[in-house]
């Protein structure tokens, strides 16, 4: 679990909306949010990793976004004792799109050989 110090104001930032920047934020954005309200929106969560991965994702940002999603559905089950496989749902439901992604790459760049 990625921790922002005390004195860094991202974290209030994160806390008000602002966009998660890179994973370690999105992270926090997301247990904050679920250990605050004791639940797990699916539709805020997907708010929360649609801003992150902006209007043109990379490999990077799919990459970040979905482990991601992994260690914060593990955290929560661990350290709140509230069931989140929804988190790993919203990462499922994107595989349609990382694929036509990877799909787009192959014929820009090549395949692996």
């Amino acid at each position: 679990m990625p921790y922002i110090s005390k004195d860094n104001d991202r974290r209030e930032r994160l806390r008000n909306g602002e966009p998660a920047l890179i994973a370690g934020e999105l992270n926090y954005q997301i247990f904050y949010y679920v250990k605050h309200t004791n639940k797990i929106d699916r539709l805020i969560i997907k708010d929360f990793v649609d801003q992150f991965l902006g209007k043109k994702p990379n490999y990077q940002k799919y990459n970040d976004m979905t482990r991601c999603l992994v260690r914060c559905y593990a955290e929560i089950e661990r350290r709140l004792d509230i069931q989140a496989e929804v988190l790993l749902d919203i990462a499922q439901s994107y595989d349609d799109e990382i694929a036509k992604y990877e799909d787009t790459k192959i014929v820009q760049n090549g395949d692996v050989e």
